[in-house]
């Protein structure tokens, strides 16, 4: 009869709405996953700049001693 239809059709309406959420989910984890693994390459790449930046920091702060103690030899300010 007519109620068992609308029943039948409401049931069916709601196993697409379901179908369609997990769909929409399963792509939002998969946007994320990508995201992730994007991410994580990004990191180690700016973990090797960071490694890079300090070593050079370190070599012009070695650099900038030696520097200074030449200048202080040279200019002689004891006297």
């Amino acid at each position: 009869d007519e109620r068992e239809l609308k029943r039948q059709r409401r049931k069916q309406s709601n196993r697409e709405s379901a179908r369609r959420s997990r769909l929409r989910k399963q792509a939002k984890c998969e946007e994320l996953s990508t995201r992730v693994d994007a991410l994580a390459v990004e990191n180690a790449a700016l973990r090797t700049e960071l490694g890079r930046l300090m070593e050079e920091r370190n070599k012009l702060a070695q650099e900038n001693v030696t520097l200074m103690v030449w200048f202080y030899k040279v200019c002689d300010f004891s006297s």
